[in-house]
Parts: C-alpha cells; sequence; structure tokens
C-alpha cells in the first residue's frame, strides 16, 4: 500500500510497534496558522487546513506526553499533516503541563476547554465547526475524553464536539496511578496527590467515571506497554478496537497499519456522532 506523504510517495510498511524515536523523525507540513488563547507560552494551538476548496469537518487533536513539560506538542504534527491530507481541518492546542507554572490539575485540563473556545472564534468558512470530533493520544486521550464528558451546553458555538475518539487513552487516573511505569508514576504529580488523599479530585478528572455526551471509540495496541488494556475496559460504553501488533506510539505514526484503523474509527466516529448529535441551543 502506498500513499502520498509531504509530497513524496512511500509505502505504509513500517513494522509495528514503532518508538518514540521514530514518531520524532517524521516531517511535517507547517500548520497554516498558530493562535494564542492565554497569556502563558503554552498557551497556543495551531491549526491545519486540508488542499482545495470545500468545508471541512475539524478534529481537535490533543497530544500525550504523561502531562510532562519536557513533551510538547510538536510530536503530534505528522498525524496532524496526514489528517489534514485526508480532508479534516485539524486543531492541536498546546497547554500548561507538569513542570510548567499553572500545569497539572486542574490548570492542564482549562487550558484544554479554552483552546476549544478559542477555535469557536475562528470564522474561517472552510471549517465546519459543527461536527468537530475530540482525538487523544495517551495522557492527551485523557484530556480528550474528559473534555467530550462535558455538558454540550458549555460548549461555545458554533462549535460542537458530536465524538471523541481515545488512541491509547488513559481513562481511569485512580487505576493508573496506581501502576509502576514511566507516565503512571506522574499521575499523582498530574493530580497533586494520591487517590486516598485527593479522591473527589481523581474522580472529577477521570473520563470513565463521568456520563458521556458523546459517542466515544477507543483504539488501543496490543502490545501498548504504557498504557494497559484495563484502561479501555473502564470506559462503559464506549466502542473499543485492539490491533494486536501495535503498540503505544502506532497511532501517531501515519506510516503504520493503526494509521489506517484510525482514519476509519475517525470516518465512522464522525458520522456516528452526526447522528446522534442534537443541535446546541
Amino acid at each position: 500500500m502506498a500513499l502520498c506523504f509531504l509530497g513524496v510517495l512511500k509505502v505504509a510498511a513500517v513494522e509495528m510497534p514503532v518508538s518514540f524515536s521514530e514518531v520524532l523523525a517524521l516531517e511535517h507540513r507547517r500548520p497554516n496558522l498558530t493562535l494564542t488563547y492565554g497569556n502563558e507560552p503554552s498557551q497556543t494551538a495551531s491549526l491545519w487546513i486540508p488542499l482545495g476548496r470545500g468545508t471541512h469537518p475539524v478534529v481537535m487533536l490533543v497530544h500525550g506526553g504523561c502531562w510532562l513539560e519536557e513533551y510538547d506538542a510538536s510530536h503530534i504534527y505528522p498525524l496532524a499533516s496526514s489528517l489534514a491530507r485526508d480532508g479534516y481541518a485539524v486543531w492541536v492546542p498546546e497547554y500548561r503541563r507538569v513542570g510548567e507554572s499553572g500545569g497539572g490539575w486542574p490548570g492542564t485540563a482549562s487550558d484544554v476547554v479554552q483552546a476549544l473556545d478559542r477555535l469557536a472564534q475562528l470564522r474561517d468558512p472552510r471549517l465546519s465547526l459543527e461536527r468537530t470530533v475530540v482525538v487523544g493520544h495517551s495522557a492527551g486521550g485523557h484530556l480528550g475524553l474528559w473534555m467530550a464528558a462535558r455538558d454540550p451546553a458549555l460548549v461555545a458555538p458554533p462549535v460542537r464536539v458530536v465524538a471523541a475518539v481515545g488512541l491509547a487513552a488513559i481513562t481511569d487516573l485512580q487505576r493508573y496511578a496506581r501502576g509502576e511505569n514511566s507516565c503512571e508514576v506522574v499521575t499523582q504529580r498530574f493530580m497533586g496527590g494520591t487517590p486516598e488523599t485527593r479522591g473527589p479530585a481523581y474522580r472529577q478528572a477521570s473520563p470513565a467515571l463521568l456520563p458521556q455526551q458523546v459517542p466515544v471509540t477507543l483504539l488501543r495496541g496490543g502490545r501498548d506497554a504504557i498504557v494497559d488494556a484495563a484502561q479501555a475496559s473502564a470506559m462503559a460504553g464506549a466502542d473499543t478496537v485492539v490491533l494486536e501488533g501495535a503498540g503505544h506510539f502506532d497511532w501517531i505514526h501515519p506510516l503504520t497499519p493503526a494509521y489506517d484503523v484510525l482514519r476509519d474509527a475517525l470516518f465512522h466516529a464522525l458520522e456516528q456522532g452526526m447522528r446522534h448529535s442534537v443541535p446546541s441551543k
């Protein structure tokens, strides 16, 4: 199978699972614009718009990185570029992370909400804001799913979030905080305490414990060593797709078979979301 990536014909035959360093080595198209939504350096967001004419559904793509300052949004730009090539306008927020002033719960979540509000202010006729899907990877999956669980009445029109897709998403922070891998141990720093000392905050922050407002699809790799299967099974009511052979980072590498699964899941999530959504008043 071949595809055109950044104007070059390449074979989508990258062996899974891929490493984070392989993701970092990818090229990407520069965004059409980058805007601020707050006064802090990390409160920015970038937009990719597909080439050609027409009106495009919007993907709000939230990057992961264990909520840590050292992992910024740039590693997800190749995925944003590829989704734009496939017809989606892609809005990628940067946000304050653990290690930055204001980072952690709830500041990080507040940033993602503000970035969505900033998206609502864009009056570009090429953006079909009433067809917005939130997609997040890993810790960004946590943030995206949490935001999709908010009351739709709180979303600034004309944006209407109709579906959410979690890529190796963290859904239950109480469970995740009790793990010992390099990402799990960050959870208590992100939350400002343990599940025992910050129980109400953990419950408020965990998408798996919140009523979902839109259809949710979870994609996970059978060889994911960072976010285990329990995080997907904790999310009752979500449609879950498991890709055997895929690891944690394949979902954000556009030249793996995982990208085809993501592209199909995104298409179906948008269709399902539009069928089930009710326009906000």
